[in-house]
Formats: C-alpha cells, sequence, structure tokens
C-alpha cells in the first residue's frame, strides 16, 4: 500500500512539476524565515540563564522620590550588600559590582580593557555560570590587587605561559591575576573580560558610607527555596530600619526593587538601552514569522485544493474501478505530507545558507544546531500543513459520486471557490499590513536621523565633534589646561573643550535643590554636565535668556548654573527669565542659575529631553572634545594621535567622532526595520507565489471560454479586464481588512518613542498601491498569454 502510495505520488508530481516546485518553494521560505526568527528569539530568551542558579539570583534597584517625582536607578548604596546579608536569612551572599576599565602598558603599547569590572569577594559564589578554570570561587578575589581575566584575555596578555601569579600594571598599581574563567557566554548582561576586587579600588569615602550614592549593581543570592515575594516583601521594613532615620532628615523616601536575573535582559526598564533586549521586538518578529508561515501555508493549501480540480476524473476513474473513500483520502494527504517534508529539507538548506548574512545583520553567532527542541516542533509543522492542505482534497473529492465526477459536474462547479478567495484575501491583507509597516518603521526611523539635536553634532561645513575619553586620569587632568592647547595648536582644530561628559556618554544623575518660584526650595533631579567655559559655544547649544557660562562664572565659593529649557519647565517656573537668579545647589555646588539654553538631546532622540545643568568647573573632567575640520581628516587624526602620545604617553588614544555615536544608538531602531523589512519581503514573495499559481490555473480552466470570446469580438484588453478584476476585487477586500488593524498596532509602537511620527494616510496609501501594482504583476504573465492566443488553439483545448 505504502509502495503504491509513493509511486502514485512521484508520478503526480512529475507530471506537475511547476505546480510541485511553486508549493515546495513557497512553503520552504516561510518555514525558513521561521526557525531563522526561531533561532534568533530563542537567543534573545537565553540571556543569563546560563547560571545554574540564575533562579535565585536577583538585582535589587532603587527608587527615589523627590517632590513626588520617582526616578528609577538599576543602581543602588554601597552599604547594601553587606546590610542584605547581615540582615536578611533569605540572602545567602551578596555582590556590589561597578564598572571599570584596565589601561595596561605592555612593551610599547598602551592597551585599555572596557569590560572590566570591580566586585565583592563572593562574586563567582553568586554568579556560578562564570565557570573559573583555574582558582578558588571562594577566596580568589579576597584580597586588594587581585584580578580574574577571561580566557582570551590571558591568552592576549601572557601567550601560552601560565597566567596564575603574572602581574599587570593598571596605571602603575600591580594586580595579580589569581584566576582564569572560561570566556563568558555572548548571552549574558554582564559584559566582562576582567574582574578585579573592589578592594583594589581606592575608598572614595561616601561612596560606602552613605545611602543617597547609588553607584553600584547589587546582586543577591537567595537560598535554595527562599520565595521571591517573600524577600521583596520585607525590603521596606529593612530599608525603614537601615536608612529610614538619614532618609527622614532629608526629607526624602526611597525603594529598594529586586528584580529576577532572568528578567534583568528583557524585561528591565531600568537596565541602560545598550545592555538590554527588546521584548516588545521581539514579539513583534516572531507573529511577523507566523504570519509568513501562514502565508505559506495557506500557499500551501491553496494551490493543493486548486489543482486537486483537475483530478476529479481521476478520482471519478479510481473509484470506478474499486478505490475505497479512505485510500482515495490517504493518496492526497501522502502527496501533501511528502511535499511538506522536502519543503523542509529544502527550509534548512536554506537557512544554513542565509544564517552568515542574518548572523552580520543580528550581530550574533547562530547556528542550526541551535534549533534544540525547535528541530522536533519544526517537523511537526511541516507535518500539520501537509495533513492540512492535504486535508480538502481528501474530504472532498473522495467523497464524490464517480457518476457526477465523470460527468464533469464538479469540476464546473463553485466548490472551493469562496475557500480560495477567502485564503487569498487572507494572504493579501497580511501583505498590506507588512507593506504599510514596513514603510512606517523606516519612516519612523528617517524622523529620529534627521530630528534636530539641539546642538552642531558636525558637518563638512563647522567640522567634526572628536570626543577623546581619559577616564578621569589625574595625570591628564592636572595638566588639562596645557594639553588642550596643544590640540589647539593643531591647524585643522577650529575648537577645543573639556567636560565630565558629553552627549552620547555617560550620563549621571544628581539630586539637589532649586529654589521655588514662590520661595523656599523643591528637591530636584538633573543630569550635571560639569564643562569648561567652551562648551557651550563649541557644541553650538543656543542660548535663550540669560548669559553663557564663561571664565568670569567660575568660583570657588559660588556656581553658576545654566539650565535648560526642560529643567525650567520642570521646576516650575512659568518662563525662562523666571529662574535667573534663583539658587540651586547639585552634586555639591552651591549657586544660581544666570542662563538657560535651548533643550538639546543628550541621548538618542527615542527619549525624552531630561532636564540638564550646565556649571563650569575645572574638576571631574574625563572627556575633551575636539572640533575639527574635515579636510584630510586620515592624516588629521593621525597627527592628533601623536600628540596624545606625546601629552598623555600613559593612556591610549580613545577617540570617537560623535554623530557616529549618535547613529550608533539606533543601530537597534536600525536592526529592526531591515529585519522586518526582509520578513515584509518573503511574506509579499510567498503570497506573489501562490497568486501566480492560481492564475496560472484560472487561465487554464477559462482557456476555451477565452477563445470562444475572442471569436465573438472580445479585444485583448477585454480578456485582461476578465482575467484581472477578480484579483483587484480580493485585493481592495484585502486593503480594507488589513488598515485598521495595522494602524492600532503601529500607533501602539510609536508610542514607545518620546518623539514620533504622526501616522497619516501616505503609508497605508502606497502599501495598498504596492499590494496592487504586484498583485497585477504576478497574474500579468498569464493574462496577455491568454488575452494573445489563437483563439483556434483554444477552441480545441479540453
Amino acid at each position: 500500500m505504502l509502495k503504491n502510495f509513493l509511486v502514485v505520488t512521484l508520478r503526480s508530481l512529475r507530471r506537475n512539476r511547476a505546480y510541485a516546485a511553486l508549493n515546495v518553494l513557497g512553503l520552504a521560505v516561510g518555514l525558513a524565515c521561521c526557525v531563522l526568527v526561531f533561532l534568533f528569539v530563542r537567543d534573545e530568551l537565553s540571556y543569563d540563564r546560563f547560571h545554574p542558579n540564575a533562579d535565585r539570583i536577583v538585582r535589587i534597584g532603587t527608587d527615589f522620590e523627590m517632590e513626588g517625582e520617582v526616578r528609577k536607578y538599576v543602581n543602588s548604596q554601597g552599604l547594601l550588600a553587606p546590610a542584605l546579608e547581615a540582615d536578611l536569612p533569605e540572602v545567602e551572599h551578596a555582590v556590589r559590582v561597578i564598572g571599570g576599565d584596565f589601561v595596561v602598558r605592555v612593551d610599547d603599547a598602551v592597551l585599555q580593557e572596557t569590560n572590566v569590572a570591580y566586585v565583592d569577594s563572593t562574586f563567582f559564589l553568586v554568579f556560578d555560570g562564570f565557570r573559573l578554570l583555574s582558582g578558588d570561587p571562594a577566596t580568589v578575589l579576597d584580597a586588594p590587587g587581585q584580578a580574574v581575566l577571561s580566557e582570551s584575555l590571558a591568552r592576549k596578555y601572557f601567550g601560552e605561559a601560565e597566567p596564575i601569579g603574572q602581574t599587570l600594571l593598571d596605571r602603575d598599581q600591580p594586580i595579580t591575576v589569581t584566576g582564569v574563567m572560561a570566556d563568558p557566554p555572548p548571552q549574558s548582561h554582564l559584559r566582562l573580560d576582567a574582574v578585579v576586587s573592589l578592594s583594589t579600588a581606592s575608598d572614595p569615602g561616601w561612596w560606602y558610607r552613605n545611602w543617597f550614592s547609588v553607584n553600584f549593581q547589587t546582586y543577591a543570592l537567595l537560598r535554595s527555596g527562599a520565595d521571591f515575594a517573600a524577600f521583596e516583601a520585607k525590603l521596606p521594613e529593612f530599608a525603614e530600619r537601615r536608612a529610614g532615620e538619614e532618609m527622614a532628615a532629608q526629607g526624602n523616601t526611597f525603594a529598594f526593587r529586586p528584580e529576577r536575573l532572568t528578567d534583568v535582559y528583557l524585561r528591565s526598564d531600568r537596565s541602560p538601552e545598550w545592555a538590554r533586549g527588546d521584548l516588545g521586538a521581539l514579539r513583534i518578529f516572531s507573529a511577523v514569522a507566523l504570519f509568513v508561515l501562514l502565508i505559506a501555508c495557506v500557499n500551501f493549501t491553496n494551490l493543493a485544493t486548486a489543482r486537486s480540480l483537475d483530478r476529479a476524473k481521476e478520482v471519478g476513474v479510481r473509484k470506478t474501478l474499486g478505490a475505497q473513500r479512505g485510500q482515495l483520502g490517504a493518496q492526497f494527504l501522502a502527496e501533501a505530507v511528502l511535499l511538506s517534508g522536502v519543503a523542509l529539507a529544502v527550509a534548512l538548506s536554506l537557512v544554513q545558507l542565509a544564517l552568515p548574512a542574518f548572523n552580520t545583520l543580528t550581530e550574533k553567532s547562530l547556528a542550526l544546531g541551535d534549533l534544540g527542541w525547535g528541530g522536533p516542533g519544526f517537523v511537526g509543522v511541516a507535518l500539520v500543513a501537509g495533513l492540512l492542505a492535504g486535508a480538502y482534497p481528501a474530504l472532498m473529492l473522495s467523497g464524490f459520486e464517480p457518476a457526477a465526477v465523470l460527468k464533469g459536474r464538479f469540476s464546473t462547479g463553485r466548490q472551493g471557490v469562496a475557500l480560495r478567495q477567502s485564503l487569498v484575501v487572507l494572504q493579501f491583507a497580511i501583505s498590506v499590513a507588512l507593506i504599510a509597516a514596513t514603510a512606517i518603521v523606516f519612516g519612523q526611523l528617517d524622523y529620529m536621523q534627521s530630528r534636530s539635536l539641539g546642538f552642531d553634532a558636525g558637518s563638512d561645513e563647522t567640522g567634526q565633534l572628536l570626543a577623546i575619553e581619559f577616564g578621569g586620569d589625574t595625570n591628564v587632568q592636572e595638566r588639562l589646561d596645557a594639553i588642550k592647547q596643544r590640540f589647539a595648536e593643531h591647524p585643522n582644530v577650529i575648537g577645543v573643550t573639556s567636560s565630565l561628559t558629553t552627549p552620547t556618554g555617560f550620563h549621571p544623575s544628581a539630586g539637589g535643590e532649586i529654589e521655588r518660584p514662590e520661595g523656599g526650595v523643591r528637591d530636584f533631579n538633573i543630569e550635571p554636565y560639569l564643562v569648561d567655559d567652551a562648551f557651550v559655544d563649541l557644541f553650538g547649544i543656543q542660548l535663550v535668556a540669560g548669559r553663557a557660562p564663561g571664565p568670569e562664572l567660575i568660583s570657588d565659593s559660588l556656581a553658576a548654573y545654566v539650565l535648560n529649557e526642560t529643567a525650567v519647565r520642570e521646576a516650575g517656573f512659568p518662563s525662562n527669565e523666571a529662574v535667573l537668579g534663583k539658587k540651586a545647589s547639585f552634586w555639591g555646588y552651591n549657586g544660581q542659575v544666570v542662563g538657560v539654553v535651548r533643550d538639546f538631546h543628550t541621548r538618542g532622540v527615542q527619549q525624552a529631553v531630561e532636564p540638564v545643568g550646565i556649571v563650569v568647573t575645572d574638576l571631574f573632567q574625563s572627556v575633551i572634545t575636539l572640533r575639527v575640520g574635515t579636510a584630510d581628516l586620515p592624516r588629521t587624526l593621525d597627527e592628533l594621535e601623536a600628540i596624545w602620545a606625546d601629552v598623555a604617553p600613559q593612556r591610549p588614544f580613545t577617540a570617537r567622532f560623535l554623530d557616529e555615536a549618535f547613529g550608533a544608538q539606533y543601530a537597534a531602531e536600525r536592526r529592526f526595520g531591515q529585519v522586518f523589512g526582509i520578513l515584509a519581503g518573503l511574506a509579499i514573495f510567498i503570497a506573489c507565489l501562490g497568486l501566480f499559481g492560481l492564475a496560472a490555473y484560472a487561465v487554464q480552466q477559462r482557456t476555451k471560454e477565452i477563445g470562444i470570446r475572442k471569436v465573438l469580438g472580445a479585444s485583448a484588453q477585454n480578456v485582461v479586464v476578465l482575467l484581472t478584476k477578480d484579483v483587484l476585487a480580493l485585493v481592495g477586500v484585502a486593503f480594507v481588512v488589513a488598515v485598521p488593524v495595522v494602524w492600532f498596532g503601529m500607533d501602539r509602537w510609536l508610542d514607545s518613542f518620546a518623539y514620533r511620527l504622526d501616522l497619516g494616510a501616505l503609508p497605508f496609501a502606497l502599501a495598498g498601491a504596492a499590494a496592487l501594482v504586484i498583485a497585477l504583476a504576478t497574474v500579468s504573465v498569464h493574462t496577455l498569454r491568454a488575452a494573445t492566443a489563437d483563439p483556434v488553439r483554444s477552441l480545441r483545448h479540453e
């Protein structure tokens, strides 16, 4: 029986090679698309789950409330980790983590490692997934000056020599290698090449000794069997007992907010943008991939039901010769399942070919072997697709009476037409929705990239901004004016400034006070920009009230603040002028507001502008920014690097153009748009394959009718209209179905941006027009051929 099924199936497919190719290709592309998205989503969902104790690790952030405003911080206090271990029996170990870097001289080269953290000695007891290749987890970081390097970093510095006991000089401070850990997997929100004992860092005093300063990420390992909800419920009382008196004296409140480690990457609203994934994007990718697969399955079913009409007489003959309904149904199912199996094999081959490009696009290292349980799952999907595609002919055709079928009643009836039309509408509704959504995604990206940043980020006319990071190096800080003067003497340097940070850089947040409009003071949070007197002019930030910061504003006893418009508005002042002369105190600087500048973006425009306070100081600088002419830029960079090597030989030349840094902040959105566009293109391609096959079938069924119409005087244009009007009607219905759905969905997606595109009719009109053109182009091959064919040959068609 099985041999007979296989022989009949192969003969049938060999007679209809085009049908088989269309069906296999459409389903294969749909399956391949789903496999790629599945690999990507599975990788994103696996973050931090490589730790055996991942379900017991929590990260504890802090909420500060000032004047009714709640600020969420990923960090917490230096006092927290020891207090958790001492007070709460649920906590087995706690660890503090603070980012840092290595600056190491090797021979004549100065190297900087940025994926470095200073941590407590309990680090490897909490994060047991960071596997030590050598060293004791309990003692490897229990003394100052100790470090654990990743396997790759150890090889980089020591080659094949034994790294344990070797010494690195970090800014002339000896660091002894006491352990080597396996290279951490990429699915970790902590990106580490080395960890150093926290006791190595010089004691910053109040960082460790008050409940206001939040500088550490704090993680706790809960004891086995401890309940997360019960632990969370104890934190308010713990906070009150430990810090209530200190906070009450300041008139502020705060709360600890624990997050499960497995939620940190995708579900936390505290993690910085560069250290978290986008759960919404994963949901969208998954939905679109399922839509693509749905279209592929619809095609598979549509072509199977359409082709089944050609086999009606075959069914009638076979039933006349004694074939049973069950045998005929099994035959149709076997053919469809065989085709779906071939499609799965082709899909896996396509995935293997596409993975290098897909990995480049998504910046991952995915492999087909990462499917895991998804492998059997996709086998099941292919099997179900085959069974569904074969179900209609198996149930319907096999049930007809042989006499009726042999008389042609089935082939001339309307059975199956409504099903096929409904499926075509579904396909093109999804296609219209994806085309419109793709246009909106790229429109939003273009809107963000073209939005004014509020400062001159660089151009060929005004020069490019080049930021040179020096990490607050005291040797550079002490000679900062002389170093800036050396750079200013270069003929291609237009201007020089220094600051604690720059737009796109690290943005600390500081709590402080500002005088109220009606008198008294209110607590207030700002982003402090500690700068020199050239910062505002060099960045082209526009002054809208008062005066700009200048050298005359620097004072040992009084700071002059320049606020942005958002800070003025959120502080409750009715106008920019009203805040001038008001007292303010942030980050230890007591002073008054002397000016207001127009809002400028310190991050990507995905986020709203934050309150900013600019204060001129010669302390706490960590970056020098140059505005350089764009003529002969490579040579200029080489000469600037040479100057840096002369004035700061202890540090590497780490420079970046700020326009590129801002562009990098939109990398996630660009990747999202590219992946979304590719998925939409594949969906449209598959829909076109199905429409192409159905158009061919429709023309074949109406060959004699076309011949008669032409003999009676119908023109080629009349025939084309006859054959395409049904398709146009279906596309119209699909458009009506798709527009409200995609409008609602994309409007919600745009709401996730602080500055968003206004939805208009244009993307939807373009999507409808594109779907119409695509549909007409797809069926035009068959319609034009039928319209121009010799009617005599058409009349001979059977």
